[in-house]
């Protein structure tokens, strides 16, 4: 082998081994933030669902609400939620998947034990106001809502 092919080969290899490493970094499921036990983000073209539910209907909903919010393309949900009878209970599924379909990008759900914070673009909106009460019948009326405006 001649230099000139030794040199190809080896960018080569370079350039899969920094693919790998993108792709890697990527598909790794994100820290959830300050201990939240269930988080939802709206982000580019698609929605990360990360935490734990009780149970598989819940679980279902959440990515079926994902889905139909992105028009049906199902692989931009990534569904990092783990079904865990030990998660904090949601009164309503379907109020929650409702709220992922109203979402819009940038939004950021962080479910705590007592609490829920909801980042949005515009607190005081109707649709905010519209997000607050979905979250209030899905978590139920002992969590604390809280929207708070995106940083």
């Amino acid at each position: 082998m001649n230099r000139k092919t030794r040199l190809i080969a080896l960018l080569i290899i370079a350039v899969a081994a920094a693919g790998a490493a993108w792709v890697f970094a990527a598909t790794r499921p994100a820290p959830p933030a300050r201990n939240a036990v269930l988080e939802i983000r709206w982000h580019g073209n698609g929605i990360i669902l990360q935490g734990a539910v009780r149970d598989a209907a819940a679980q279902q909903a959440l990515v079926e609400g994902a889905t139909a919010r992105l028009g049906g393309e199902a692989d931009q949900v990534v569904d990092w939620l783990d079904v865990a009878p030990a998660a904090l209970p949601i009164a309503d599924a379907a109020s929650l998947a409702s709220l992922v379909r109203l979402g819009q990008e940038g939004w950021h759900l962080q479910r705590h034990a007592t609490e829920a914070r909801l980042a949005v673009q515009s607190p005081g909106d109707e649709r905010s106001a519209q997000a607050r009460q979905l979250l209030q019948r899905a978590f139920g009326p002992d969590v604390t809502i809280r929207l708070i405006l995106l940083p």
